[in-house]
C-alpha cells in the first residue's frame, strides 16, 4: 500500500490573490496621487515616495524624516494574512518607534473578501492602502494627503 499526500487546499487562496492585487493597485493610486500633490507643492522628485516590489511590497522615503512601509501576504494552513512593519528615521540619530501589522484575509457577513484588524474591523483593499499611505503623514505634515 502507497502512501498518497494529500494536502488540503488554502482556505480563500484565489479570494486573497485577488484582494492582493486590488491592494497593490490601491498603493499605487494613493502613492501616486501623493507624488502629484507634491509635485505640484515644488517636493522634488527624490524626495517623494517610491515604490519597490520583490518577495515583499515597499513604499518608502528616503529624505529625514523617512518612512518605509513594508508588506507582504503569506498563506498559512488556516489561510492567508497580510503582515507588515512600518519604520523611519526622524532625524539621523533619531528613529521612529516601529509598528508591525497584521491583517487575516478572510470572508465578510455579506460574502465580501476583506482585511481583519485586531479589533475585528473589516477593510476592503482601499481602506487597507489608506492605511498604509497614511503613515506618511509625519514626512509631509504640512501638505494634505488624499483619501
Amino acid at each position: 500500500m502507497s502512501a498518497v499526500a494529500i494536502s488540503a487546499p488554502i482556505p480563500l487562496f484565489q479570494e486573497a490573490n485577488t484582494y492582493w492585487q486590488e491592494l497593490m493597485q490601491e498603493c499605487q493610486r494613493q502613492m501616486d496621487a501623493i507624488n502629484a500633490i507634491l509635485a505640484r507643492q515644488g517636493v522634488p522628485a527624490d524626495d517623494r515616495i517610491t515604490w519597490t516590489s520583490g518577495q515583499s511590497l515597499r513604499m518608502s522615503r528616503s529624505q529625514l524624516p523617512s518612512t518605509r512601509v513594508e508588506f507582504n501576504m503569506q498563506f498559512y494552513p488556516w489561510g492567508p494574512m497580510i503582515s507588515g512593519t512600518v519604520t523611519g528615521d526622524q532625524a539621523e540619530d533619531l528613529k521612529f518607534a516601529p509598528e508591525e501589522f497584521d491583517f487575516v484575509i478572510a470572508k465578510d457577513l455579506d460574502g465580501a473578501v476583506v482585511a481583519i484588524i485586531g479589533e475585528g474591523r473589516s477593510l476592503c483593499p482601499r481602506e487597507v492602502a489608506l492605511f498604509l499611505t497614511q503613515n506618511f503623514r509625519r514626512c509631509f505634515p504640512c501638505i494634505s494627503l488624499p483619501l
